[in-house]
């Protein structure tokens, strides 16, 4: 391992999810089967979060938007003439809701405004149509004995902050307002009791609930709920006693505090929201001597043009010196403090970490640390360079000895605030960070290439993977998700009391505001864009893409015109997209029952480059695969199991032409031999490729269900 290079000195998803996706409808073989008992089965069977503190329960069902019935994955013309369009609902990943709401919400609310009915009634149907996928915002899910928690999962400075806020069995809240904010909530798992309060004149609560309601994650009518201080004050609670409940909540304008009432009658106190130990912002004036600082964002424009200087065929690797010196410069200006290190971004139960920038080339986070705090063991994976700045507070950098399990520090590194440091992992050397102080907070700038979107820790219980969030929405085109703000003077954050760190935060943040406002208008109409280069940016980096069909389709139709676009590319896609089942189940809903010895089949695309479908097997089920030279298929197993074997087709002589003949010459399945190739089980999450003149056979062995995304790419 190369040693850590160390200074002091100054400082997308992939969001594909709008627009439904357009599926058409037709008829195919399938043997019998009750949808209502293949649909119970597949959800049984789903797999559940490997977070102890999260309940197992069935993922309840809620009627969706109509969408299609089957079809085989090559229609014929009299099929496609009589198929019928059909829409899927909303199927979002966090990114792309945060960047809904950046739309439907106003850019610049005012705190203690009366409820606008509008703003209300829009945001609600967005979230009565939101199905989030569980294997996402389980990663932020937090559970304490002793306390409900909350979670930052989205933020837009001035604008508003979505939480996930975690409910074990029998835990409430108490009484409270919301500090004249809209306050939305979303139900993920699980029910939630809201119980409703008067005011009394005096500005207390009345102890007598006026109103107890249920919002419940099963039931579609009940699933959304809206709070303003207009309506009264309440109370939330789980009411269950054997299931933990999990429930989205949007607040705009933000707030950092709010008032607590006793159940009693009594005087009402103000308490905060946010992590006693964020940071309060004091403006500086730049160093007279040198240059000016340069923002975050003028550290990723520089990032972009290092990157823009490689070649796609064979990307360089960056020179880590002028990486160094460009984060060495680097410093938050007033409107990064209030973007990147409010006192939302800290948590009381880990290291809040913020995803800003990610193309094919580097990857750049936020890191806000509460006191010793700590980012676990983990490696940064071979050949990949990182560079961290640290622009408050002090940092330990440790390595540790190699163990099968856990192991020792065997060498601490001290970084210091305005320090920058690189280094390059070429072994398995694991390595850790740490908050040096057990009393103050810190902030750190950390730059991955190539780009680095997931971590892998070492734990008492194994591996756990953890994407990195976006918390200020989806990265388009340019990479970058900072508002592109004037140049201002630096400022250094100081520890403050919690009341006078939110008045300065809402200060910075207001003073910035028509900068955010211009920003997320031009933003708006990039909400259902792709990034650049998306296949080629996963190729490089590790992490998950939370996607839709849609989303998927998006992606293809795009690579699809690039002749560099590889089987490996395409493989590295389907292996790292996560996709929801609420949206493959709303599909099974609306599949015909004919009979036939094959699965059941959704065509989700079809085009001259490619179709693709989605297949439903039941127990026996089964299908088999044959293509021409140049033609290639890639099968995702999305659930359960399935057996595949793979024969190579072997061609005779017939009427002159030779063995294994050329692309157009076609041969009836008695002039075909096969010999097997390689029996595979494909287990969720498995990807097989076929190749031309391989014939693919799936089959379903299991009693359980499966589902399976199929690729099939035509020859050009």
């Amino acid at each position: 391992m190369k040693g850590l290079v160390h200074r002091v000195g100054l400082r997308a998803e992939l969001s594909l999810h709008q627009g439904p996706l357009l599926v058409r409808a037709a008829t195919a073989g399938g043997l019998p089967l009750s949808r209502r008992r293949h649909q119970a089965r597949l959800t049984s069977t789903s797999t559940s979060s490997s977070t102890p503190d999260v309940a197992k329960s069935e993922v309840p069902r809620a009627p969706l938007a109509s969408t299609p019935s089957v079809v085989g994955p090559q229609p014929t013309a009299a099929q496609e003439n009589s198929q019928k369009e059909r829409r899927t609902p909303y199927c979002l990943d966090l990114p792309g809701l945060i960047e809904v709401l950046k739309q439907e919400l106003p850019a610049q609310p005012v705190r203690g405004a009366p409820i606008n009915e509008e703003v209300k009634e829009r945001v609600s149907e967005v979230l009565r149509n939101t199905k989030l996928n569980p294997k996402e915002w389980k990663q932020h899910a937090v559970f304490r004995h002793g306390r409900y928690t909350r979670n930052i999962v989205g933020y837009s400075p001035g604008q508003f902050v979505a939480l996930l806020l975690c409910w074990e069995r029998g835990q409430q809240s108490p009484i409270h307002d919301h500090t004249g904010a809209h306050c939305f909530v979303k139900m993920l798992q699980g029910r939630l009791k809201e119980e409703q309060f008067a005011w009394t004149d005096d500005g207390r609560a009345n102890p007598q609930a006026i109103n107890v309601g249920f919002m419940e994650t099963s039931v579609p009518a009940a699933n959304v709920g809206f709070a303003h201080d207009d309506t009264g004050l309440h109370r939330i609670s789980n009411p269950d006693l054997e299931e933990a409940a999990v429930s989205l909540h949007i607040y705009s304008p933000p707030f950092e505090d709010c008032q607590v009432f006793p159940p009693t009658g009594a005087e009402p106190k103000r308490v905060p929201m946010v992590s006693i130990n964020a940071l309060g912002y004091k403006a500086l004036q730049p160093p007279s001597n040198g240059p000016p600082p340069s923002s975050v964002r003028d550290l990723c424009e520089t990032l972009k043009s290092i990157g823009g200087s490689f070649t796609t065929a064979s990307p360089t690797e960056p020179d880590p010196n002028v990486v160094l010196d460009a984060l060495t410069r680097t410093e938050l200006s007033a409107m990064e403090w209030a973007t990147l290190a409010s006192p939302a971004y800290f948590s009381e139960f880990h290291v809040g970490k913020n995803l800003i920038r990610t193309d094919e080339h580097f990857s750049v986070m936020v890191f806000c640390w509460g006191p010793g705090q700590t980012v676990p063991a983990h490696h940064i994976g071979r050949d990949r360079f990182e560079w961290v700045k640290v622009l408050h507070g002090d940092l330990k950098f440790q390595e540790h000895s190699q163990g099968l399990f856990l192991s020792e520090v065997e060498a601490t590194t001290n970084l210091s605030e305005g320090s920058s440091s690189y280094r390059c992992e070429c072994s398995a050397r694991l390595h850790s960070y740490e908050n040096a102080s057990l009393e103050k907070p810190a902030v750190s700038v950390h730059v991955f290439s190539p780009p680095l979107t997931q971590f892998t820790f070492r734990s008492k219980n194994g591996l756990i993977r953890q994407d990195v969030p976006m918390l200020l929405g989806s990265i388009h085109g340019g990479g970058t998700l900072l508002p592109n703000v004037p140049k201002t003077e630096a400022i250094s954050p100081q520890p403050e009391k919690q009341a006078a760190a939110n008045t300065l935060s809402d200060a910075a943040t207001q003073a910035s505001a028509d900068s955010t406002a211009a920003e997320m208008a031009t933003r708006g109409a990039e909400v259902s864009g792709t990034p650049p280069d998306p296949v080629r940016s996963l190729l490089r980096t590790t992490g998950r893409k939370y996607l839709s069909f849609r989303g998927l389709t998006n992606i293809l139709d795009e690579e699809m015109h690039d002749p560099n676009f590889t089987d490996e590319a395409a493989m590295s896609l389907l292996k790292k997209a996560v996709f929801n089942a609420e949206e493959w189940r709303a599909l099974l809903d609306n599949a015909s029952d004919d009979e036939g010895p094959g699965p059941q089949t959704v065509t989700l695309r079809q085009c001259d480059d490619y179709s693709m479908t989605l297949s439903f097997w039941d127990n026996r089920k089964q299908a088999s695969f044959s293509g021409e030279p140049g033609c290639k298929s890639f099968t995702l197993v999305l659930e359960g199991e399935l057996e595949e074997r793979t024969y190579a087709i072997d061609v005779e002589e017939v009427n002159g032409h030779v063995r294994n003949g050329h692309a157009g010459v076609h041969h009836s399945p008695a002039q075909r031999q096969r010999k097997l190739l390689r029996v595979t089980t494909l287990k969720e999450d498995s990807v097989a490729f076929s190749a031309g003149y391989e014939e693919q056979q799936l089959r379903c062995e299991s009693d359980a269900p499966a589902v399976s995304l199929s690729i099939f790419f035509k020859s050009k």
